[in-house]
């Protein structure tokens, strides 16, 4: 069959009047969607593009219908049909003039869903100039609502060019309580990345003014308007020791010249006297505060210290609050969180039992001790079989009697249950064993000097006779329930601050001179001025007034009377002494010499 010339032109005709028309059609609901999409009516532009999505030849609108659709998508709060969209552009045309803009919308979604790995790869790939500065800055926003630092760390090893990136994760690591701030980590990203260091909290040696003489206030609750004049102990004794050591230390660092020049000042133990004492302007020429002790004023004299940029120093505080983020203020003895880093270190160098036991007392301290030691623990692959805060007499009793208890076998066998056969028996019969197991167990951290907690967990293994190791606080040794011998007998590991020899030389010539001046003996408040006055005015002297750009690198020092010292990138004391009972005394375990720390308690 032939057709003629004038029916194939027909065809030929009606064909294109209907693609002529199916354009018309697409042209019209492309422009449709964009004047909705520009007035913000969303539901209606998607509803439009949503027509354009099939690929055919007549519809020279798909991708940019697609790429409108998508956005469109995404501001009704379809995300997963926007991602789904742009995915399907960057798969099928990566040449597309507009694919950078795909590439920053993809971005932008992948770091507001979480996807922070992928959302930055996806933005540092686009490479027109005239978008990469708008993903630049999408980044920098986008990357605010990210806090986590361990995710943010492992972000910046991916993409080691990133300095938007690495800007965000110093900022986010000098926003960190000291205690908990990775100083090495942010020293890095500045060196590396040639950030601003001005931004951020560190002192260094060009800032220090050395002196000839040095100023030093103590910030004490003297309560010098209700001293008594009547013989025995005052209400306030251990301030007057406390600052009795400290006037000992200076009389020492004086010895050859004028070197600090000592300033009292009574805090009374009230935020309204510490705060008018800050007004008056006197405390603007010192080099250093030492105090306060109580928290109120304290708060208070770190707010000055940080405004100021005056070094402080407290001299009891164990509480890293008192730091806070303040890189001025210092504590003398170490935190809850640094000795619960060194306790854990030791642990996971010395038990090859990977399970752990954590008991804790009803003090904020115990509880911020025992999580720390868990995180460290847990962090190293160790296994957390019992956790239990002892907050009251009934708690601390309901530990000892299920470390204690018994089961009988034949009874657990009828139940179909386990045997639990690496136990020793307590007390009981010869079919009778322990429901907790020494393999179970592990080992025992107790977060706490309270007398019945300690007591009943040091009982109760005792009485076990299976010899589970057993950490706990160099306090315990002030315990009238607790022997030295029982502690040397089941090697109880202690966790301590600050560690002296009594029978040391120096001790001995400090009691003396102590005695001479005062008329009375040291108590161990008195050690902790002398010690406090006497190494960071050491330090002051050393380094100026701004010592901090000294003591963060020059690692472990020996005390005077204590055993040492330690500020390696921290501004609370790194030493923690571990000790236990060796021919009832006590014996280091993570120091092998006095000037010397061992690397492996370094971090």
């Amino acid at each position: 069959m032939r057709f003629r010339p004038i029916v194939i032109f027909g065809v030929i005709l009606i064909l294109s009047v209907f693609q002529l028309n199916a354009q018309t059609n697409y042209q019209s609901d492309y422009l449709s969607g964009k004047n909705y999409f520009k007035a913000g009516e969303y539901q209606r532009a998607q509803n439009h593009f949503q027509k354009l999505l099939d690929i055919n030849e007549s519809n020279p609108f798909y991708l940019y219908a697609s790429y409108y659709y998508a956005l469109s998508a995404y501001e009704t709060g379809d995300v997963e049909s926007a991602m789904e969209i742009l995915r399907g552009i960057r798969s099928t045309h990566p040449d597309w003039d507009k694919i950078a803009e795909v590439e920053v919308w993809y971005g932008k979604m992948l770091l507001e869903e979480g996807d922070l790995f992928k959302g930055i790869e996806v933005l540092n790939a686009i490479e027109a100039k005239d978008v990469k500065p708008i993903a630049e800055d999408l980044e920098k926003s986008l990357l605010l609502s990210y806090d986590s630092i361990p995710l943010l760390q492992k972000a910046i090893e991916l993409n080691p060019y990133d300095k938007i990136l690495a800007q965000h994760l110093a900022n986010k690591i000098s926003r960190q309580p000291l205690v908990e701030r990775k100083v090495e980590l942010m020293e890095f990203l500045i060196d590396s990345f040639d950030l601003n260091r001005s931004g951020f909290d560190f002192v260094d040696e060009s800032v220090s003014q050395m002196k000839d003489t040095y100023r030093v206030g103590v910030m004490l609750p003297f309560m010098a308007d209700g001293l008594s004049t009547s013989k025995g102990n005052k209400g306030n004794q251990f301030i007057l020791d406390i600052y009795q050591g400290i006037s000992e230390a200076v009389a020492e660092l004086n010895k050859e010249k004028e070197q600090i020049q000592l300033f009292a000042y009574d805090t009374q133990q009230d935020s309204a006297a510490t705060a008018e004492l800050l007004e008056s302007g006197d405390l603007e020429q010192m080099d250093l505060i030492i105090g306060p002790l109580y928290p109120d004023p304290a708060q208070l004299v770190r707010e000055y210290s940080a405004k100021n940029r005056i070094n402080m120093v407290n001299p009891l505080s164990t509480n890293s609050v008192t730091i806070g983020t303040n890189p001025y203020s210092f504590l003398m003895k170490s935190t809850s969180e640094t000795r619960a880093k060194i306790a854990a270190n030791y642990a996971k160098q010395n038990f090859k039992n990977k399970n752990a036991t954590i008991f804790y007392g009803d003090k904020e301290q115990d509880s911020v001790f025992a999580y720390n030691y868990k995180e460290y623990l847990e962090a190293d692959s160790f296994n957390i079989t019992w956790m239990a805060a002892a907050r009251d007499p009934l708690a601390s009793t309901e530990i000892l009697r299920t470390l204690t208890e018994v089961f009988d076998t034949d009874t657990l066998k009828n139940q179909n249950k386990v045997y639990i056969s690496n136990t020793v028996k307590v007390r009981v019969g010869e079919e009778d064993s322990l429901i907790l197991s020494r393999d179970t167990i592990g080992h025992v951290m107790v977060a706490s000097s309270d007398n019945l907690l300690v007591s009943n967990v040091l009982s109760a293994l005792d009485t076990r006779r299976d010899s589970i190791p057993v950490i706990g606080f160099d306090d315990w040794l002030e315990m009238n329930q607790i022997s030295f011998d029982q502690l040397q007998r089941m090697k109880v590991i202690m966790v301590g601050q600050n560690y002296f020899d009594f029978s040391s030389p120096e001790v001995a010539e400090f009691k003396e001179d102590y005695r001479k001046t005062y008329n009375k003996l040291p108590s161990h408040f008195s050690y902790d001025g002398y010690e406090t006055m006497r190494y960071f005015g050491e330090k002051l002297i050393e380094y100026g007034n701004y010592y901090q750009y000294g003591i963060y690198k020059e690692g472990f020092q020996p005390g005077y009377l204590y055993f040492g010292f330690d500020y390696t990138n921290a501004n609370d004391n790194q030493v923690v002494p571990i000790t236990t009972m060796e021919s009832l005394e006590l014996k280091m375990l993570n120091y092998e010499e006095v000037d010397e720390m061992p690397s492996d308690f370094k971090e």
